[in-house]
């Protein structure tokens, strides 16, 4: 009986899977294993135009940019009608309402504004959004069904976004400050995968008194992203820092006096009317600068409000109120310069008495970067009080040699479901660069994966990105999603009792303790990581997008030097533990001889990294850089200067005279 209900229950399981699989193969069709995003609705139509024979008819109020841009990436000429007979049609409802080889499909196209109908047929091609911006997105979509070789797959796909703002928050004031040039690829990319807003977080590494260009993002440059981002439809929103967060310019003696403590403060004083003048100086110039209709305060993480001025304030009238009145002072600045305030809302979360008070026309920006549990309560604490939010997850870069995105997909496609369930109207998905040596080149991933939870309000996860991220990104199977989330994997392996380690671990004396000895077990898989991503990297030369592949090599150099690392002060502590009182001295010559060929493998490494952190940005912040590979570089000299000394010696050393710790089983 036993038997026949396993078998029985064996040919089901095969049942099941021979469904899924059938499921998922007509999922995947050669149309939709190429978008990312994911459309609403797509149909495929087993067939191919080449995109060279097209003749285009375009509506006489569309703008026709994006067309031109999408014909010159392939090396195609744009054919426009100017009395030829079009079989491409491409513009707005109101343009081609008139166009009677469109009467079928015009009510096929979504009501959304951002919404598009694209059809791709053996026969013809036709794109029509229901504004320029859905016209616009449509061309991004007909980007990805475009084959290298100019075919475009055919496909039938009813398209609009589920969540309206489709934020990126990218960190420029706490490390690499980047180029102009960096930020309109940035743009430009965000808007094929059909991200609308761009939010340089500043802080108030802006501001005007620091005259040296290479450490700030100027007025110029900002105003010239902005006139450059209008034409990918998508909106620059300023984020500044209006109370906590400004230790970066208030060591700065011009601005020392407007700190809440005597020296060495973090956060504007609430006491002082100085700070207020301060602040709708700079609220005034960013208004004038943007013409997003957002610009973000800040005001999270306050944690000095108990301390120095605003301290004695607390005193009197409680936390609360201090953080409240200061907040509202400052979104009335916004208000009046025709603007809508956004702010973080972890400290309203965490002082909820205030929530009521807050204004109904500033947003909040609800950022959690943990998971799922959370997040209903989270956002059920301003839902419930009527106020507006956007669910602000997280990219995890941050104190990464490489993001963690087995992590941060979680995160960030949870926030965006579970949000839009709450009535979210933004997803405002950011990237943090505390420790300054975070190449942007590494966060194209999870740019692409937040902008499908965006878009879909929670997109279809990792396994369905990595399907087609290929394709999608670069027109061609080329092995880097897997290299992705083999680097991302790499995490687990540098974890040692540090949170969010990697680099903060990169960086510390290996020799100095047990902790780098503790971690040879899991070293050798940074090294195949290492090697299977450079195997990969070395054949794959796509025609588009090449850029996103420009860092990954360097962060599986990186790690595999970590691995190294890790192993060489293993195999130095063990080795001189246990010949310790020998006269086997010629064996510390030859670990000194390795350990002079790791620092040499550093030192090219830095350079290499050098190279990639100045072509994406200016040079501020490089100093601080180069001093913590130097200082890595100069604790395996040392070793390798003492050892080989050492190795004249009548005897071997203990491994405390070398400054080592002795080697014990675990």
């Amino acid at each position: 009986m036993v038997s026949q209900m396993k078998k029985r229950w064996e040919f089901s399981l095969l049942l099941l899977l021979m469904l899924a699989a059938v499921v998922y193969a007509a999922d995947i069709t050669p149309a939709t294993r190429r978008l990312i995003p994911r459309p609403e609705k797509v149909e495929n139509l087993d067939s191919f135009i080449d995109g060279r024979t097209v003749t285009w008819y375009v509506g006489a109020n569309t703008n026709v940019f994006p067309l031109a841009e999408y014909y010159s990436q392939f090396g195609g000429e744009l054919v426009l009608a100017d009395g030829k007979v079009p079989n491409a049609y491409f513009g707005t409802v109101e343009d081609l309402s008139t166009t009677p080889a469109l009467a079928s499909v015009l009510g096929e196209v979504p009501e959304d504004p951002e919404g598009y109908y694209l059809e791709v047929t053996d026969e013809r091609i036709v794109i029509i959004g229901r504004t320029d911006v859905g016209a616009f997105y449509g061309v991004q979509t007909l980007r990805q069904l475009t084959e290298n070789n100019f075919l475009i797959v055919g496909a039938k796909i009813v398209d609009y976004p589920k969540i309206r703002y489709r934020a990126i928050m990218d960190d420029v004031s706490r490390g690499p400050i980047p180029k102009l040039e960096t930020m309109k690829q940035i743009v430009k990319t965000m808007s094929e995968f059909k991200l609308n807003m761009y939010s340089p977080y500043m802080e108030m590494q802006v501001l005007d008194s620091i005259q040296d260009e290479s450490k700030t993002l100027t007025a110029e440059d900002y105003r010239e992203l902005v006139e450059y981002a209008k034409q990918y439809h998508v909106e620059v929103v300023p984020s500044l820092q209006t109370f906590g967060h400004c230790n970066g310019f208030l060591f700065l003696p011009e601005y020392a006096h407007l700190g809440n403590l005597p020296s060495g403060s973090s956060q504007l004083d609430p006491t002082n009317p100085e700070v207020y003048e301060f602040l709708e100086a700079q609220i005034a110039k960013w208004a004038e600068l943007t013409d997003s209709q957002f610009i973000n305060i800040g005001g999270d993480e306050t944690w000095e409000i108990t301390s120095g001025n605003s301290g004695m304030l607390v005193q009197q009238i409680g936390v609360e109120q201090v953080y409240l009145d200061h907040v509202l002072k400052v979104m009335e600045m916004v208000k009046n310069h025709g603007k809508t305030p956004l702010f973080w809302g972890d400290m309203a979360l965490a002082h909820p008495e205030i929530i009521e008070n807050l204004p109904n026309d500033a947003i909040v920006l609800n950022w959690h970067y943990g998971g799922a549990d959370s997040m209903p309560q989270r956002l059920e604490a301003f839902r419930s009080k009527g106020k507006t939010q956007w669910a602000a997850p997280g990219i995890d870069n941050w104190l990464r040699i490489f993001p963690f995105y087995t992590s941060s997909n979680s995160n960030v496609m949870n926030f965006a479901k579970i949000g839009f369930e709450y009535g979210i109207e933004g997803l405002f998905t950011t990237m943090w660069d505390d420790d300054g040596d975070t190449l942007f080149g590494h966060n194209w991933y999870g740019l692409i994966f937040a902008s499908e939870a965006a878009w879909k309000a929670g997109g279809l996860g990792t396994s369905s990105i990595n399907q087609r991220f290929d394709m999608a990104v670069f027109g061609e199977d080329l092995g880097i999603a897997s290299i992705i989330s083999a680097l991302a994997n790499t995490n687990y392996q540098t974890y040692y009792g540090y949170f969010n380690s990697s680099n903060l671990m990169f960086f510390k004396n290996p020799f100095a303790d047990k902790e780098f000895y503790n971690l040879a077990g899991s070293a050798n898989q940074l090294l195949l990581v290492e090697q299977r991503v450079l195997e990969t990297l070395s054949n794959a030369n796509p025609v588009r997008n090449g850029h996103i592949l420009k860092t990954l090599g360097f962060a599986a150099r990186r790690n595999g030097a970590f691995g190294r690392k890790i192993l060489l002060a293993k195999e130095v502590i063990d080795t001189v533990t246990e010949i310790e009182g020998t006269e086997n001295t010629e064996v510390l010559r030859e670990l000194a001889q390795k350990l002079f060929d790791f620092e040499i493998e550093l030192r090219e490494l830095y350079a290499e990294f050098e190279e990639l952190y100045l072509e994406e940005n200016k040079e501020y912040f490089l100093k601080e850089l180069k001093q913590r590979y130097f200082t890595l570089r100069a604790y395996i000299f040392t070793l390798a200067s003492e050892l080989e000394n050492a190795s004249y010696m009548w005897v071997v050393p203990s491994p405390e005279a070398l400054g080592l710790p002795r080697a014990t089983s675990r």
